[in-house]
């Protein structure tokens, strides 16, 4: 039997352009064919995150949010493309400066222009030199900046272990680990955030007196964000400022490449089996519905191509979230991912091909 697996996300690639991705390594060593279809193109949005820099209200933050890596690689994309303006601004400066000493030095004196300029020469190719490090090092003072000054705050929520393992690598030398707490799902931690804010604020008002000393949450995320959060602590009052750092768009790649892979499903003849593994919701309602869209020039329906195709197609779910998105549309979820990493799926594939 032909073993195939189709990821609907981007495959991780190294530095020579080649798929490094421990789904694609897991799966093809055990004689998968694998393939991947990027669901959607994320475009990183910095113009809320730039206003929290002229922001004077001195908001404090009861915490901070992130649901998605997204939300994460936004944030250091961010502060690294604001790192390096801050650095190209102090460069252009003292370039003006140089020139404007060199202009002086030309008045005075041919010789000592030269000698002048044969230093500045020197001291270029030195900053040069030093670009990489004051890069790193003005990258190391904006993150501590911004978590510790821009944003005052005293938790950080964030929702799936890759997500948390992410804000660790990326952040970690910068931020107490401490104030971070994880949930594997939106409701999941909703309910933490729930407990926690009223427990704090119940000791704060006994402290000073009963004033209303609540403070809002800061939820960093997409265009196309889910309700499940937002709408649980807006029904048990919790404030929250949602601020959009990215937006997800669809590839036309994409829609290409889910109608080839509908081609393949019903011109099959050999026994062949494919699995189907979705990683989002967001994820779920883009491929659903272009499938929909794509059967419905071939005058067929999504439930025929998923039940009526020789049990070919099997479907997998990264977490309880995407699972439920899933059942809303009527699918068969064959297995569920408890965790969020290509072993966790490797193995309940491999336990459930044993059954």
């Amino acid at each position: 039997m032909t073993k195939n697996i189709v990821f609907f996300k981007s495959p991780k690639i190294n530095e020579d352009n080649e798929i490094d991705d421990p789904y694609f390594q897991n799966f093809k060593n055990d004689g998968y064919i694998t393939e991947f279809i990027k669901v959607l193109v994320i475009d990183y949005q910095f113009d809320h995150l730039k206003l929290l820099y002229g922001d004077i209200s001195n908001i404090e933050y009861f915490g901070i949010i992130f649901t998605s890596s997204n939300s994460i690689k936004s944030i250091d994309s961010f502060l690294s493309s604001f790192s390096k303006e801050i650095i190209n601004n102090n460069n252009y400066n003292n370039n003006n400066n140089n020139n404007n000493n060199n202009n002086n030095n030309n008045n005075n004196n041919n010789n000592n222009n030269n000698n002048n300029n044969n230093n500045n020469n020197n001291n270029n190719n030195n900053n040069n030199n030093n670009n990489n490090s004051n890069n790193n090092n003005n990258y190391g003072f904006e993150t501590q900046n911004f978590f510790s000054n821009i944003l005052k705050f005293k938790h950080i929520y964030i929702i799936g272990e890759t997500s948390c393992n992410l804000f660790k690598k990326v952040f970690g030398n910068y931020i107490s680990q401490n104030l971070i707490a994880v949930e594997s799902n939106a409701t999941d931690l909703a309910k933490r955030i729930t407990l926690e804010y009223n427990k704090e604020n119940e000791e704060n008002n006994k402290i000073n007196n009963n004033n209303n000393n609540n403070k809002p949450l800061l939820y960093f995320c997409g265009n196309q964000r889910r309700e499940e959060l937002p709408t649980f602590l807006k029904n048990n009052n919790i404030q929250l400022k949602e601020m959009v750092t990215y937006q997800s768009q669809v590839s036309d790649d994409s829609i290409n490449d889910i109608s080839n892979l509908i081609k393949k499903v019903l011109q099959s003849n050999t026994i062949e089996i494919y699995w189907l593994v979705f990683f989002s919701p967001s994820g779920v309602e883009f491929v659903l519905e272009t499938i929909d869209n794509q059967l419905s020039t071939l005058l067929q329906s999504r439930t025929s191509f998923f039940n009526n195709n020789n049990n070919k197609i099997k479907v997998a779910a990264i977490g309880k979230t995407t699972e439920n998105s899933l059942k809303t549309y009527n699918i068969k979820v064959d297995i569920v991912s408890p965790f969020p990493n290509a072993q966790s799926l490797f193995n309940e594939i491999s336990n459930y091909g044993n059954k």
